[in-house]
């Protein structure tokens, strides 16, 4: 197997141009972050040794039209990508079947979305969504222009209103989502630094048997988002793993590596027909 690479990420910055918030963000030496696409049942930061070589990122990612969000209600983000000389960056390379993956994170962790916005051209991203609560949140952006390296950056957005008070966090290791139960398998203790297996073992509430239905996520048996609890988050906080290509039924596997000590917020999302099951679980870190 080739040898994997990748960029510990470091957020440096936010800037305001033109009304819009624009998130710069930035390797240990360069201006600006990236991550090297690896493949499926790898994450950014599965590595134990980080590697700061690779060609260096020139993009960086803005929020064109700056909203306020109205918690409940429809809001629509636009994204663009420039180059730091501020063009349009026009050409992007689709990974795991879409141009641009948008999770949107609550700063309680509380909201998880996964989006896929819709590429308008000339360097523009689109999409609609609803956020549940007032509040801050992070927009995580991954993206990767044609012919250089995958992108991520994180972008701040403040909704309306006061968020509700977050629930302390539990080890709680069974979600039940509508028919679909999903354990949490992890050796103990967990160690920051080891590479760990993270399963998921899913069974149907009815019949107590493993779905007979589970299809693959965006060409996956199914994806796992980890972020640490921490404010700000930076793109050092933020893992995204796929699975793992051979699994056992109903169960489905990761490979991952949590890079320090701390409490981490996990969200494995599996797909049963045309539903996708998100089941999000708290772990601690040694």
């Amino acid at each position: 197997m080739a040898k994997r690479r990748f960029t510990q990420l470091l957020v440096v910055g936010l800037a305001l141009l033109g009304g819009g918030a624009i998130a710069l963000v930035t390797t240990m030496q360069q201006k600006q972050v990236a991550t090297p696409h690896h493949p499926h049942h790898e994450h950014h930061g599965a590595t134990p040794t980080p590697d700061h070589g690779g060609s260096a990122p020139t993009t960086h990612a803005e929020l064109v039209n700056s909203p306020t969000p109205i918690p409940r209600q429809p809001t629509t983000l636009t994204l663009a990508i420039r180059t730091h000389s501020g063009e349009a960056v026009r050409q992007f390379e689709r990974f795991q079947e879409e141009l641009m993956h948008l999770i949107v994170v609550s700063e309680d962790l509380q909201v998880f979305q996964h989006l896929h916005p819709r590429y308008l051209g000339e360097g523009q991203f689109q999409v609609a969504t609803t956020l549940p609560q007032g509040g801050g949140y992070t927009l995580i952006a991954d993206y990767k222009p044609a012919s250089a390296t995958e992108t991520v950056a994180m972008l701040p957005l403040v909704a309306q209103g006061t968020p509700p008070a977050a629930d302390a966090p539990t080890a709680q290791t069974t979600q039940v989502i509508g028919t679909t139960a999903v354990e949490l398998k992890l050796p103990q203790p967990l160690k920051a630094g080891s590479a760990v297996e993270v399963a998921f073992r899913l069974w149907d509430t009815a019949t107590q048997q493993p779905p007979q239905d589970l299809r693959p996520y965006l060409g996956e048996a199914g994806h796992l988002v980890i972020l640490r609890a921490t404010t700000p988050l930076t793109p050092a906080d933020y893992l995204h793993a796929h699975a793992l290509d051979r699994q056992p039924t109903g169960i489905i596997r990761f490979m991952t590596q949590f890079p320090t000590p701390g409490c981490y917020r996990l969200w494995g999302q599996f797909r049963r027909g045309e539903k996708i099951i998100t089941a999000p679980f708290w772990v601690t870190v040694n």
